[in-house]
């Protein structure tokens, strides 16, 4: 009995070694891969990838945007306005910008010697008739100049005629800047300015217009009285 015991316990044990090396024998469970562990460098380096904007540190915010209002040739009518705004608590500054107006052309003869030299040379052209003049302000300073046109071809058709005489000048353009002025309302108070203020303001400023822009640093006439 023991014997017959023995050799089917063999049987059974010959039988399962043959069914697993010709593969048919399948594990109970198959190993979840997600349920083992991952390190926490891993995790961390998972997170900095699918987030790389929110570690970058860089500022993607837009801009802050300002009202202008205007542009005024007068900076006590931009004054006048920012009185109006000021008394409705509406934060605001009145702008001032240099634009270009016009350009000139100087004929501008160099001068050695400085002051003196350039006086000398004065006094010799004029001897001779040729209207000239001393410029004393701005990067042409300490030159003489031999007339101003508000045309190029002018000042070429002059400057041929010099260059003929003998006389060696060159021509310089020179703008002519002017200042216009407007009202920068600041982006916490553009909430304040909404179309029936400005169609109030326009009773009393009817040329101003209203733009939104990048506010401007104020350098000059900053809340002007």
């Amino acid at each position: 009995m023991r014997s017959l015991f023995l050799f089917l316990l063999l049987l059974n044990i010959l039988y399962a070694l043959w069914q697993l090396q010709s593969g048919e024998l399948v594990p109970d469970r198959e190993l979840d891969v997600s349920a083992l562990p991952v390190p926490d460098s891993l995790v961390e380096s998972s997170m900095i990838s699918s987030h790389p904007a929110s570690l970058s540190g860089a500022d993607t915010s837009p801009a802050a945007l300002c009202i202008r209002l205007g542009v005024f040739a007068d900076r006590e009518e931009a004054a006048q306005l920012l009185q109006r705004l000021l008394a409705l608590d509406v934060t605001a500054e009145v702008v001032a910008d240099e634009i270009v107006s016009s350009s000139d052309y100087w004929l501008v003869m160099s001068v050695m010697g400085g002051a003196s030299g350039a006086l000398a040379k004065l006094s010799s052209l004029q001897e001779r008739g040729i209207d000239s003049f001393v410029i004393t302000e701005g990067p042409l300073a300490g030159n003489i100049s031999l007339g101003v046109f508000s045309r190029e071809d002018y000042a070429a058709a002059r400057q041929a005629q010099l260059q003929s005489d003998g006389y060696d000048v060159r021509i310089e353009r020179v703008e002519k800047l002017r200042s216009q002025y407007s009202v920068q309302v600041a982006p916490e108070a553009r909430r304040l300015v909404g179309s029936e203020l400005l169609l109030k303001l326009r009773e009393d400023f009817p040329a101003m217009q209203h733009q939104y822009q990048s506010c401007a640093p104020v350098a000059n006439g900053r809340n002007i009285p």
